[in-house]
Parts: structure tokens; C-alpha cells; sequence
């Protein structure tokens, strides 16, 4: 019952809208498949990018330890540990005038599936927030996955029950994102109330999961294009949750996950793979937070984009669902910059700044 009248709202969005478009299923390559072999290629990257090498800055004084004395290997521009038997990697961007004695909040930005770090950074503006806000900013690299559809290695999270190899064989992305953080703990000035996780598809639905499972490490989450995957565990505590999802989108559909059920036969079986869209997962967090309410008590209509949520939830949590009308699976500002089919994925062109809304959103709220 409680979910009837924003149904009803969808209902008429589409009967609106669906003269005008139709769904298609396309899988985006990336040539860079795993952090080895990305990490050849970005070599020119880093000297694009700055002179300075990528974890320090030039007027900042914070710095990490001698190269000998580092709770990592550095290569290239990848930060790089051994876990659960996996070289696992991550870039840092560190803006370059940080105020070394304040500590300053922490974003884990992770990519989606068959991207990688360095796309990530390209497309979502965390570097640009970073740097006016004031914090730190981790892009983690999933592992390989493969694609049944074609014999090309593609990186991925391991979410819940999609994507690929990392679901299909349990891989520990969750304990590999928890070391990263904690070795970044160590090493920076890091106000560790406000630890926050956003990322795209994959990664989105693997921002949720350390939303479930990292509660007590993270403050709040706000992610993109994608769906809490997994089944609820009991050590977690309510923290404030938002996720974007552009109406048009291709790939995930605002109603269902159902086309992303092809990349894990794992789901084949799931009814949960096809049952969950943007309004329902809206639904299951305000449930898993404790809100109050039968329908939202937070609307922000604005021309391109709706915001709805609930603001009465146990811990002080909010939940939030931005839908941006015309966007597709990318509803980010800016064009997805990777190789091959993933090409087709434009942005906002900046009408709307997507990123900065999550930003406004997480950064109320520290634990």
C-alpha cells in the first residue's frame, strides 16, 4: 500500500515519456580489464595529470612516509597491497592546498562495471569537490570479471549477486575496501566521522553494500544508477542513504534490474534480480533505516530532476532518491570518457550537476 502513489507517479512518467524512446541492452568494453594491465597505460596519465606524484602534494604538509616505510607498494600511479591473495590497487587524489592540521573527510569513489579507476576519476567530479571543499579521494579498482557474452576480461564488484566473477566467486571486495580505508587512516589526516562511499552501477550497488555491511566505518552514502543487491544483515546500523537514477536509463532500468540478470547466472535464480528498481530500493532503505511515513515527506521538484525521500529515521538517517527525467544510465555532468560501446553513455552536459547534489547530501553528516 505504501508504495502506490509513487508507483502511480511512474506509471504517468512513462505513459509520458514512452512514445519517445525504447530500451536497449549493450555491454561497454574497456581495453584496460585489471589493474596490472592498467597500470602500463596510465604511466602517461600521471605525467599529464601533474608533475607531483599523485599521493603527495606540492604546498600540502601532509606526506606519507619514506617509500620503504609505505603500508603499500606504489605503482605507477596505483597505490597496491596483497589481499586475499589478489593484488588489489587504488589511486589518491590529494588536493594540492590541504590544510595538513585539519582533518579533512574521506570519499571512496568506486567504478562501474568493465571501467576502472582512472575512468571513474575522469567522469565524477570528485577530484573538482575535492579540491573546493576540501578532502580526500580513493578510486579503488575492482578485479576481472567475465562477460558471458564475450571472451573479454571486465572489472567489477563483487555487489551482492551481480557482477561477474566477483559475485559469481565471492571475491572480498568488502574487506579490500575496509583495508584501503584503514591504511589511509594511518597514513593521512583523516576525520574519520566523515567516511563517505559513493560510485556508478557496479559500484553504486557495491557503495550500498558497504552502506549494509561498513555501517559503522561510513557516515553516509550517495551513489549512482543502481540497487542495494544483497540480503539485509543484522549488524546494521541506519545511515543516511541517496541514490540517483536517470529515468531513460538503458542499462538499469528505473523499474527493474532486470537487464543487468545476463552478467551473472549467479541471479538466474534470484527473484530479487528482477524485482528491485529505483522506488522499491527507495523503499527497502527507509524500511532498513526506520523511517516513519507511508510515502515520502521530502519533495524538492525542480525542472529536470525530483528529489524524494524520507527525513524521520532512527541515528538521525535520511534516504534519498534523486531521478533526473532525461538521463540515461550515465547521470553524471559529464560524458562517459571509456572505450568502445561505453562511448553512447552521455552525461547531463552539465544541466545537472549531479555530483555536487550527492556532495550537499553526505556532507551534513558525519557519525
Amino acid at each position: 500500500m505504501k508504495k502506490i502513489s509513487l508507483i502511480l507517479i511512474t506509471f504517468l512518467l512513462v505513459a509520458g515519456a514512452s512514445g519517445s524512446y525504447g530500451y536497449f541492452v549493450y555491454i561497454y568494453d574497456n581495453n584496460s580489464s585489471s589493474s596490472e594491465d592498467a597500470i602500463v597505460k596510465d604511466e602517461i596519465v600521471e605525467e599529464e595529470q601533474s608533475e607531483t606524484p599523485q599521493n603527495q602534494t606540492v604546498s600540502n604538509e601532509t606526506e606519507e612516509p619514506e617509500e620503504e616505510n609505505l603500508p603499500f607498494e606504489r605503482l605507477g600511479i596505483y597505490n597496491c597491497i596483497n589481499h586475499d591473495s589478489e593484488q588489489r590497487c587504488w589511486q589518491v587524489h590529494i588536493p594540492d592546498d590541504l590544510d595538513a592540521s585539519t582533518p579533512v573527510p574521506l570519499i571512496v569513489d568506486i567504478h562501474g562495471y568493465s571501467s576502472n579507476s582512472t575512468n571513474q576519476r575522469a567522469l565524477s567530479d570528485f577530484d573538482s569537490i575535492a579540491d573546493e571543499y576540501g578532502a580526500i579521494v580513493l578510486y579503488p579498482d575492482g578485479l576481472t570479471s567475465q562477460n558471458p557474452w564475450d571472451t573479454e576480461a571486465q572489472q567489477g564488484w563483487n555487489a551482492g549477486w551481480c557482477c561477474g566473477r566477483p559475485a559469481s566467486e565471492n571475491i572480498d571486495d568488502l574487506g579490500f575496501i575496509e583495508e584501503m580505508v584503514s591504511i589511509s587512516l594511518q597514513i593521512y589526516n583523516i576525520d574519520s566521522d566523515k567516511i563517505y562511499a559513493s560510485g556508478w552501477s557496479n559500484g553504486c550497488a557495491m557503495a550500498q553494500r558497504l552502506a549494509m555491511e561498513s555501517s559503522h566505518i561510513f557516515a553516509a552514502v550517495g551513489c549512482m544508477s543502481f540497487y542495494l543487491l544483497m540480503t539485509p544483515v543484522n549488524t546494521y546500523s541506519p545511515i543516511p542513504i541517496m541514490e540517483v537514477h536517470g529515468f531513460l536509463d538503458q542499462v538499469v532500468l528505473y523499474e527493474s534490474s532486470v537487464l543487468s540478470v545476463p552478467t551473472n547466472p549467479e541471479s538466474w535464480t534470484d527473484p530479487e534480480a528482477v524485482q528491485t528498481g529505483a522506488i522499491e530500493n527507495l523503499y527497502e532503505w527507509a524500511d532498513l533505516n526506520g523511517c516513519t511515513g507511508l510515502t515520502p515527506d521530502y519533495n524538492d521538484q525542480q525542472p529536470l530532476y525530483s528529489i524524494q525521500g524520507f527525513s524521520n529515521c532512527e541515528n538521525n538517517s535520511q534516504v534519498r532518491l534523486m531521478t533526473i527525467f532525461g538521463a540515461q544510465h550515465n547521470p553524471y555532468a559529464k560524458d562517459y570518457a571509456g572505450e568502445g560501446l561505453g562511448m553512447l553513455l552521455p552525461g547531463t552536459q552539465g544541466l545537472v550537476q549531479s555530483s555536487y547534489v550527492v556532495w550537499d547530501f553526505l556532507s551534513q553528516f558525519s557519525k
